[in-house]
């Protein structure tokens, strides 16, 4: 099944979600920043990886709402609240990511290259002044409002597995068709 249904999620949107984490996870590890420690990149694959993220992210964004949406397992309407809250959040906050990468790339006259296949021109121009500003908002949304909205992400899948025993996290990895 490769779309979504009421009752769970298709293989496209089950692979947008995976390829998202794992680029995701991988990005963070290997950020080429001085993030002491972790296993480091050329700033060029770093641009690549997370532009590439980009395109991925706005395909995810596209098709979720273009396709039906699942319906929450769960009948605590203050968890689902919660958890779709924390959901936006991880999506905004990948597009701050996302973009402020883009304008510290720009700012400080760099270009942004999809493993040479293709070329974002620079939209913002050189502005050396903000380039420091902006690096550190890139910074602070990635190693501290990331973590944390991954960290709650996944205590609630945890909490599905362990706790509720619902399916709830099983619809994000097997596909299932209208009438499971």
């Amino acid at each position: 099944m490769l779309t979504d249904t009421r009752n769970g999620y298709g293989t496209i949107a089950i692979l947008l979600h995976w390829t998202a984490a794992i680029a995701i996870a991988y990005l963070w590890w290997t950020a080429p920043d001085d993030h002491g420690g972790r296993l480091v990149v050329s700033d060029a694959s770093h641009i690549a990886l997370g532009s590439g993220l980009g395109l991925l992210l706005l395909a995810r964004i596209f098709w979720r709402l273009a396709s039906v949406t699942p319906a929450p397992l769960s009948t605590n309407a203050a968890l689902n609240t919660v958890a779709s809250l924390v959901k936006i959040g991880l999506l905004l906050d990948i597009l701050l990511i996302i973009g402020t990468g883009l304008l510290t790339v720009w700012f400080k006259g760099g270009t942004v290259s999809l493993f040479g296949v293709l070329a974002l021109p620079n939209l913002a121009g050189i502005h050396a002044d903000l380039e420091g500003p902006v690096r550190g908002l890139h910074s602070l949304s990635t190693n501290l409002i990331l973590p944390v909205l991954v960290g709650l992400h996944v205590l609630g899948a945890l909490k599905h597995v362990v706790w509720d025993r619902d399916g709830t996290f099983g619809r994000m990895v097997w596909p299932r068709g209208e009438g499971v």
